[in-house]
């Protein structure tokens, strides 16, 4: 699941500089949540491109960008022989401390960071709520929200300095 608004402001931001793809684990649809009255007519035209088809995240060797919830859909994307594709990377998503204050916590599928940590990747986050960003490879993360405008910032650095 995907935040409309956070995910709307990375693709705003990324896409006036380049032609963007959308990539999921096992190129499965998008789902988003958070859809409000000011960014549902958004959300809706978004789903008509034909760059809002995913690609399979597995395959794509491009700039990766994944913010706060999102970096979950990096846990599902797995190689051939079922080993996680970012096992040894470094990388950031939210906090236990920031994942315990929301309501659905105990329902959550799986947090982030320990699931990181368990397939042999190195999580690093902030204090709760504050701008934390990673960079490792071709791989941008960060932690919540607030750390939307830098890791886009940095895929817009990562991007041009890969021509």
């Amino acid at each position: 699941m995907v935040s409309a608004q956070s995910f709307l402001h990375c693709f705003t931001m990324a896409s006036t500089a380049f032609n963007l793809q959308v990539a999921t684990p096992g190129g499965k649809a998008m789902e988003f949540v958070d859809v409000t009255e000011s960014n549902a007519r958004w959300v809706q035209d978004f789903r008509l491109k034909a760059y809002a088809s995913p690609a399979k995240l597995e395959s794509i060797d491009e700039p990766i960008c994944a913010v706060g919830h999102g970096v979950a859909a990096l846990c599902c994307a797995t190689n051939e022989d079922r080993s996680w594709v970012f096992h040894g990377y470094s990388l950031t998503g939210p906090s236990v401390c920031e994942l315990v204050r929301a309501p659905g916590f105990a329902r959550l599928p799986l947090v982030v960071e320990d699931f990181v940590k368990d397939s042999g990747a190195c999580f690093s986050a902030s204090e709760p709520d504050a701008v934390h960003v990673v960079l490792d490879r071709h791989l941008v993360t960060g932690q919540n929200a607030s750390s939307t405008v830098p890791a886009v910032q940095n895929l817009l650095f990562l991007c041009g300095s890969r021509k």
